[in-house]
């Protein structure tokens, strides 16, 4: 599923791509086997939310992304770009 959601993101369908990661958000098993998709499907959510303009929507995404990520992997990219973006989001009037 998180393959089929990039290939939608990298082809700039962004409405497929949200349903995709959506659906891998909503998995209740793939939590346990697959933590760090699901994770990373929050993250990927609030960047397409943030490429759509919808500001709100972002901002939860990235929130959720670093709640559930916050004891996971500091040295990985996505939790720093993650804080950027979200700081920067909530810095903007």
């Amino acid at each position: 599923m998180e393959l089929l959601a990039l290939a939608y993101l990298k082809s700039g369908d962004l409405d497929k791509a949200c349903r995709e990661f959506e659906k891998i958000a909503s998995l209740t098993s793939g939590r346990t086997y697959y933590g760090d998709i699901y994770a990373r499907s929050f993250y990927m959510l609030g960047k397409i939310h943030e490429q759509k303009g919808e500001r709100a929507a972002a901002v939860e995404y990235y929130e959720k992304f670093l709640a559930i990520w916050k004891d996971a992997d500091p040295d990985l990219p996505e939790p720093a770009d993650a804080k950027t973006r979200l700081a920067r989001l909530k810095a903007r009037p």
